[in-house]
């Protein structure tokens, strides 16, 4: 279990080490130093820099993330646009996080007032479903400023490049650096406005800018808070390492009645069965296709799991069984879940655009757009992400321009 101490003299650093039979690894912020056991053996003392942070979003992740961000001394303002949602935080007095981080964080500031939210902030931490981010980029367009960097956590499939066509789009010049993550850095679940679960931290999370230039100052700026990320070359990679697109759409699909009837169930231990996880597999192996048509050598999804979780299987769906992190993972609440509503639009849709434009096969991305059209009745593609052309153009092999 995840165990952490915090001594608040730094004077008194000597005499508690001294006393600790094992390996840790202290990451200091002004009076406060964390000593965390959960740190590989020979890690060095690092000296951590604080940075301004807004979290945007008060969803499952976001509410942790700000949460987590402020508990190790970075100043964190989190904006939800639903100001009861705010109201409700504050008159908790701030956000308790529990399971991995048992802590109330109670000197974090909340507000709907999203211009006070950007100017007291440097990096921007994007954490609402993908298929909202235009919305948010237009709202957000007056208001930044040359200081700012914005991180979209997770991108999904074309999630920097579309940020930045939704500002452009709001007559927004500036060239300020926007990147995204392959997934989202927490496995965390809000119990209530004001109170967060989180289960784990990802052992790796890609980084990648949208214009490279920019890469080395985005991880100079996330390095002190997030040791495990992994600077990539292109947001190609973080594109195509969409896996809540593998993870999400699919098994939903196949529970509908179960989350028809209320029925509570766990969507990757349970919604997850071995006929569901083969089907997933050969999902999977078109989205890698569609990487090596790119050039862009990636982990399949089981081995995903072991870099991220450290999890082990012969299969897709023993490597799930065998992830602890997803056990108290539940399943949706309704129909309109985001595992559909946000992971089709803009997961399934571009990779089945991106793959049709590359000739790589892609059947099963094809049947799982066609059954969530025809099962709610909606032509997901025609909301979804579905004009590539650009991004296709710029990011194919030179060898096929």
């Amino acid at each position: 279990m995840f165990q952490e101490k915090m001594i608040r003299s730094i004077g008194c650093l000597s005499e508690n080490l001294a006393k600790i039979p094992y390996k840790w690894t202290f990451i200091s912020n002004d009076d406060v130093i964390i000593m965390s056991k959960n740190t590989p053996k020979g890690e060095s003392m690092t000296k951590r820099i604080s940075k301004k942070y807004c979290v945007i979003g008060a969803g499952h992740g976001g509410q942790a993330l700000a949460a987590y961000l402020q508990y190790l001394g970075n100043p964190t303002i989190l904006y939800n646009r639903t100001k009861m949602v705010i109201d409700q935080i504050n008159a908790y007095g701030g956000i308790e996080i529990q399971g991995m981080i048992n802590v109330m964080v109670s000197d974090i500031k909340a507000t709907s007032n999203l211009k006070l939210a950007l100017d007291e902030s440097e990096i921007i931490m994007i954490c609402i479903p993908a298929h909202a981010h235009q919305d948010i980029a237009l709202q957000m367009a007056p208001f930044l400023q040359p200081h700012h960097k914005i991180i979209i956590n997770p991108g999904r499939t074309l999630g920097a490049f579309m940020f930045d066509r939704y500002l452009k789009a709001a007559g927004f010049t500036l060239d300020i650096p926007i990147g995204e993550t392959d997934t989202f850095v927490l496995t965390s679940r809000k119990i209530r406005p004001g109170i967060s679960q989180i289960f784990s931290r990802k052992k790796v999370l890609h980084v990648a800018a949208l214009n490279p230039e920019h890469s080395k100052v985005i991880y100079d700026e996330l390095i002190h808070t997030f040791s495990m990320i992994k600077m990539e070359k292109s947001i190609l990679f973080t594109s195509l390492s969409n896996i809540g697109m593998i993870f999400h759409p699919f098994p939903a699909l196949m529970n509908l009645a179960r989350i028809e009837c209320d029925e509570s169930y766990r969507h990757y231990k349970d919604g997850i069965t071995p006929m569901i996880a083969k089907f997933l597999e050969k999902l999977d192996k078109e989205r890698i296709a569609l990487a090596n048509y790119f050039e862009c050598p990636m982990s399949d999804v089981k081995h995903w799991l072991e870099d991220v979780y450290g999890s082990e299987g012969i299969n897709l769906y023993s490597a799930l069984q065998n992830t602890s992190q997803y056990d108290e993972i539940g399943s949706p609440s309704d129909i309109t879940t985001r595992y559909i509503y946000e992971d089709i639009p803009t997961g399934i849709v571009p990779m089945l655009e991106l793959a049709k434009r590359a000739g790589t096969p892609h059947k099963y991305l094809q049947l799982v757009l066609d059954l969530a059209n025809s099962m709610y009745g909606i032509d997901f593609r025609e909301i979804g992400r579905n004009d590539v052309t650009d991004f296709f153009e710029e990011y194919k092999p030179k060898g096929n321009r």
